[in-house]
């Protein structure tokens, strides 16, 4: 799978968590740490699987579940609380961003294999 098409969907996939990560709202220097955070990773870990750094895309995989299970976090609160002030637009945008997230593991899961082979086939020829 081409490297470029899983950096498009990682970048969306980032997009959909500061979307969310706005729309639930809170203190306004907390959304700007959190939002600095999540694009340090992102983006950090995507040039790091462009460059072929051999661990990128399994580090980014992990930093996706967390960011997934945050969506279903609102996801959550919005079902059980009818008083948690959770906007429907907010769950609107954290499905959307489940379902893109699903997506990316589904194209990632071709180059996080390939890279693992590599891996393995390179630390066996040592």
């Amino acid at each position: 799978m081409d490297k470029k098409i899983i950096s498009l969907w990682s970048l969306l996939s980032l997009v959909m968590f500061i979307i969310c990560d706005l729309l639930m709202g809170g203190n306004a220097q907390d959304l700007i740490k959190t939002i600095i955070v999540a694009v340090v990773l992102y983006l950090l870990l995507i040039i790091g699987g462009l460059l072929k750094w051999r661990l990128a895309y399994h580090f980014l995989l992990f930093v996706v579940g967390i960011y997934t299970l945050a969506m279903i976090r609102i996801v959550f609160i919005f079902a059980t609380q009818s008083h948690s002030g959770v906007s429907v637009l907010a769950v609107v945008f954290a499905v959307l961003g489940i379902i893109v997230n699903l997506l990316w593991y589904r194209i990632a899961a071709k180059q996080i294999k390939s890279d693992y082979v590599r891996i393995v086939k390179k630390n066996v020829k040592k």
